[in-house]
């Protein structure tokens, strides 16, 4: 049942060459659609120092905020490795976001692009990979988590 219930969830990520995710286990909304380049099946393989390039489609904003940061959390085993996103790249309103701009509006549906060369302190490991974008409250308008394995 579970292998059945594995193939339904993968298959169409496979099919439209998506990457399949899982919602951040902070909760959040997700967006429709997320392609990461290079990968249809997890764990992704990242390579340190190597261009990342993310696509989430289809995120629609649950709050009205004037700016949206970016963020961008690695974890082993569950701890934190203290990764962050650089802050040329933080202010998703100047670097990422299409098809909208800010300030957002509730319910205003937009893309987001990463397109980051990111230098990891680990490599060797498959850990696990958090990207996000927070409105100017606090509050998530959208997260996902993918496992990512690590490199050189």
């Amino acid at each position: 049942m579970y292998k059945l219930l594995l193939i339904v969830a993968i298959l169409p990520a496979l099919a439209f060459g998506l990457t399949p995710f899982r919602p951040c286990r902070d909760g959040g909304p997700i967006p429709a659609s997320v392609n990461i380049e290079g990968c249809t099946l997890l764990p992704c393989r990242v390579v340190s120092g190597s261009p990342l390039i993310a696509h989430a489609t289809g995120i629609r904003s649950p709050v009205a905020t004037p700016t949206v940061k970016a963020h961008i959390v690695a974890r082993l085993l569950g701890l934190d490795v203290g990764f962050r996103i650089p802050e040329d790249l933080a202010d998703a309103c100047a670097v990422g976001i299409t098809g909208a701009s800010c300030p957002l509006s509730v319910g205003q549906e937009f893309d987001y692009t990463l397109n980051y060369a990111m230098t990891l302190p680990l490599t060797g490991i498959t850990a696990q990979v958090e990207v996000g974008l927070t409105a100017a409250d606090g509050s998530l308008i959208t997260c996902i988590e993918i496992d990512a394995q690590i490199e050189a």
